[in-house]
C-alpha cells in the first residue's frame, strides 16, 4: 500500500484520530495540543504506518478494509518488525564488514548506520532515514524512505561485501589505489572501481 491507498482509503476524521492520539502520547499526556508543523509530522507517521499494514493479504482474508486505527496498529507492529530485522543484518554485516582502509566506507557503516539505529523514531517519525548514506550504493530506490531505504540500504552493502571477499584484500587495496592514490580519502563505491581496470 502507498500513501495515496492510504489517503483514499481513510477519511481525514479517522486519520486525525491516530493523530490526536500520537500527539498526547508525544506530549506525555500533558496536551493534544501541537505545532502544525509537529502535526504534520504526525500525520506522515501515520501514514508511513499504515501503508506498512499488509493490505493484500488481509484483505483477500477478511473481505473487508480494517478501520484506521487497526490498519495502523498492524502497520506499525510491522515496522517494528522491519527495524528489528534489518538491525539483525546489520549487526551480522559488521561482523565481517572491511572497509578497504577507505574512511567514507567506514564512518558510513559503522558509525551513521549504528546511529541510525541508535536514533530512529518509529513512532513518532517512522519516514525520516536519518543518515544521509555518504557511502554511494547502486539500484538504491531513492523515493523509499525510513527504515524501507535504510534496509535497501544495508542489503546493497551487504551484496557489495560478498563481492569484494571474491577477491584477495591487498588486490583490492591495489586496484583503489591505481584508481587513486589516495583513495583512502575518495567518496566512490569501491566495488564500481573494481569493476574497472586501472
Amino acid at each position: 500500500m502507498n500513501r495515496e491507498d492510504v489517503t483514499s482509503l481513510y477519511t481525514m476524521e479517522e486519520l486525525l484520530s491516530i493523530v490526536g492520539e500520537l500527539a498526547e502520547k508525544y506530549t506525555s499526556k500533558e496536551s493534544s495540543s501541537v505545532t502544525y508543523e509537529k502535526a504534520s509530522q504526525l500525520m506522515e507517521a501515520v501514514i508511513y504506518c499504515i501503508a506498512h499494514f499488509e493490505s493484500r493479504d488481509n484483505l483477500l482474508r477478511t473481505q473487508a478494509l480494517p478501520m484506521a486505527r487497526d490498519a495502523y496498529r498492524i502497520g506499525y507492529e510491522n515496522v517494528i518488525r522491519k527495524v528489528k530485522d534489518t538491525q539483525k543484518r546489520y549487526n551480522e554485516l559488521i561482523n565481517f564488514f572491511d572497509d578497504f582502509g577507505n574512511r567514507n566506507y567506514r564512518d558510513t557503516v559503522e558509525k551513521a548506520l549504528l546511529g541510525f539505529f541508535l536514533y530512529y523514531n518509529p513512532l513518532f517519525a517512522p519516514m525520516e532515514n536519518i543518515i544521509t548514506m555518504d557511502y554511494p550504493v547502486f539500484g538504491l530506490d531513492m523515493s523509499l524512505e525510513g527504515i524501507d531505504i535504510i534496509a535497501e540500504y544495508i542489503d546493497a552493502i551487504w551484496e557489495e561485501q560478498q563481492y569484494l571477499r571474491k577477491f584477495p584484500r591487498n588486490y583490492v587495496i591495489g586496484e583503489l589505489r591505481c584508481f587513486h592514490p589516495k583513495y583512502e580519502n575518495e567518496f566512490f563505491n569501491l566495488r564500481e572501481v573494481l569493476d574497472g581496470v586501472c
